[in-house]
């Protein structure tokens, strides 16, 4: 399983650092976000919709199923000719993505008692933060000389994961809800929330960049998502029989504190993840190899405190502690991380990014393990999906968030000293056209 999501979270990381490099050959880098946000806005809508899956047609089906969508959208992003095929591209890669991210938590928690389950955990999100450690290192040397290989090397590794899969595919849990048909899932829903993360995405990225703020399309886009959560709301309570996210789950405290600090959270490690390789090709001038280096005081201590945490609650058998030391470490970290402005020595940049991995390490798997231990086995599936929703809700809002910040700081200091620099920088198409 942890290979198996070894494959999502690597595809993230690579793509992190190649973002500039494959967005300045399609001649679109103010648009660069788009190849991370396609990914996760369709990650986070059918996040839901896998975790439903599972109880109509078992958790191996849908590991199986979200690994070939993953494997699909990943040869169309190898393959992709021009900018707008390789989001569609990366779209198909989320779906895919989307299941793997939640089948394999979904598994963990249904073949591990509660005790336990904090080594096991340990052992996925160790998978994650290795990921975020070779993906920069493998995207940087990718974009070097083709970077279509970020994404043929998904199909390569799916190889030895698939086999590892089959070998195993008796112990996989294949149990369904005989009560559950396929005119049970919320496709209403899934529609709502959609078009709502979709709007506030579009507004935020084309906000400044393509339309003026106060323009009539960014107006009616941020209207049209902002109304819509409360219609999201009201519908899910009402309507649906088995709604994408049943509010009644948010009587429990601790999935309600679990959803507020995921959603919060990935909000602002996504956005440290996604743009730190940026922040150093961009300001510090480094190459994408060395960008990709100067991730790891990040990564490495996330890893640390990510299997410290599930070793010490295994032991322990409470999260609390363990929750409030990564909370004020992580505040601590990503509130620091404001000088991050090119003019300090890199050593103080680099204890940031280690106080910010340490808080963030902390946080990983204690959420989830609290909003489990509160809610009945039954009811497992259904917890574990909305705790990894709302991470991806917060990450791809962030990224939509920080992106049009950035692109839109770049744009004023273009404007702010036009008389000093070509005109060519004002429609930046490519890394190029922004080196001297």
């Amino acid at each position: 399983l942890a290979v198996v999501g070894f494959l999502a979270n690597l595809d993230t990381s690579i793509v992190a650092t190649a973002m500039p490099t494959i967005a300045s050959e399609f001649n679109s880098l103010n648009q660069q976000a788009w190849i991370a946000l396609s990914y996760l806005l369709t990650n986070t809508v059918f996040q839901p919709m896998w975790g439903r899956a599972t109880d109509l047609i078992g958790s191996r089906t849908v590991l199986f199923v979200s690994v070939f969508i993953f494997e699909l959208g990943s040869l169309l992003c190898a393959v992709s000719k021009n900018f707008i095929w390789l989001c569609c591209a990366r779209a198909v890669a989320g779906l895919g993505g989307a299941g793997i991210m939640i089948v394999i938590m979904v598994i963990v928690s249904q073949l591990v008692p509660l005790r336990e389950r904090g080594n096991y955990m340990g052992i996925m999100y160790a998978r994650i933060v290795i990921a975020t450690i070779l993906g920069p290192l493998l995207g940087g040397i990718f974009v070097s000389f083709d970077w279509r290989w970020c994404f043929w090397i998904n199909l390569v590794i799916s190889v030895p994961a698939l086999a590892i899969l089959v070998a195993f595919i008796k112990k996989l849990p294949y149990a369904t809800k005989p009560d559950v048909s396929w005119l049970d899932i919320d496709f209403g829903g899934l529609v709502i929330l959609g078009v709502c993360v979709t709007a506030i995405c579009l507004a935020f990225n084309w906000g400044g960049i393509v339309y003026e703020w106060d323009s009539p399309v960014i107006v009616a886009l941020l209207v049209v998502g902002w109304v819509l959560v409360p219609v999201f709301i009201i519908y899910e309570i009402k309507i649906p029989r088995l709604p994408v996210i049943p509010m009644k789950m948010f009587k429990f405290r601790n999935v309600t504190t679990t959803t507020v600090n995921n959603f919060f959270t990935a909000s602002a490690l996504m956005g440290v993840f996604i743009y730190l390789p940026s922040y150093y090709q961009i300001v510090r001038h480094d190459k994408q190899v060395i960008s990709g280096l100067e991730v790891l005081p990040y990564v490495m201590p996330l890893l640390l405190t990510s299997t410290l945490s599930g070793l010490i609650i295994a032991r322990t058998g409470t999260v609390r502690g363990i929750l409030w030391i990564g909370g004020l470490i992580n505040l601590l970290g990503t509130g620091l991380l404001i000088m991050l402005n090119g003019q300090h020595p890199r050593a103080v940049e680099y204890v940031l990014l280690v106080l910010t991995g340490l808080g963030g390490g902390f946080l990983m798997q204690s959420t989830i393990l609290s909003a489990q231990s509160q809610v009945t086995r039954d009811l497992l599936a259904t917890v574990t999906t909305m705790a990894m929703w709302s991470r991806s809700m917060g990450g791809i809002l962030s990224v939509a968030m920080q992106g049009s910040i950035i692109t839109n700081l770049f744009k004023r200091s273009l404007l702010a000293n036009s008389s000093a620099i070509p005109v060519r920088l004002f429609h930046v198409g490519s890394v190029d056209s922004c080196l001297p």
